[in-house]
């Protein structure tokens, strides 16, 4: 699992570093033709917002990965390290089982908007549609290997939350 989860942290730090890149070059050419040539590119907000998309489900996904969503301790540091260990078992069971469901709705949303195209530059609606699934199935994997590490720590004896 955590050979999986390493390939798809990969694979999303270069889709993330292609999408920034594309992203910055897209803006500042659209600002440059806007009002330095005064001929605007009529696809380039719709492209960064597209792009904006998936940099937003891929770099959520990388932070389920590496622990660094924003979270308010004040009750669970008031357990034991095993008490921990149960609240974190147990809050990676609710997540998980919220994000099948989300995954399931979210594969049945794209195969409904096929046939649906995009307003300036005419491509597939299901291309930016598709970030949502996508960035939601590597997180999956991504908090279904921190819940197996999770286990395998303690039958290891490894140390207390």
């Amino acid at each position: 699992m955590n050979t999986l989860s390493g390939w798809i942290e990969s694979i999303e730090k270069v889709i993330a570093m292609i999408l920034i890149a594309s992203m910055t070059i897209v803006i500042a050419a659209a600002v440059l033709f806007r009002y330095l040539l005064n001929a605007p590119i009529f696809w380039a907000s719709e492209a960064s917002i597209f792009m904006m998309a998936w940099l937003t489900f891929i770099g959520g996904s990388l932070g389920l990965k590496y622990k660094s969503q924003a979270s308010v301790t004040f009750l669970v540091d008031r357990f034991s390290d095993n008490g921990k260990r149960v609240f974190e078992i147990v809050s990676y069971v609710i997540i998980l089982i919220f994000m099948a469901l989300l995954l399931y709705l979210s594969y049945q949303w794209v195969f409904s908007s096929s046939h649906q195209k995009s307003t300036s530059m005419r491509i597939p609606m299901w291309i930016p549609y598709l970030s949502v699934p996508v960035g939601l199935t590597f997180a999956f994997i991504h908090l279904l290997n921190n819940l197996v590490n999770l286990f395998k720590k303690k039958q290891q004896g490894g140390e207390p939350l």
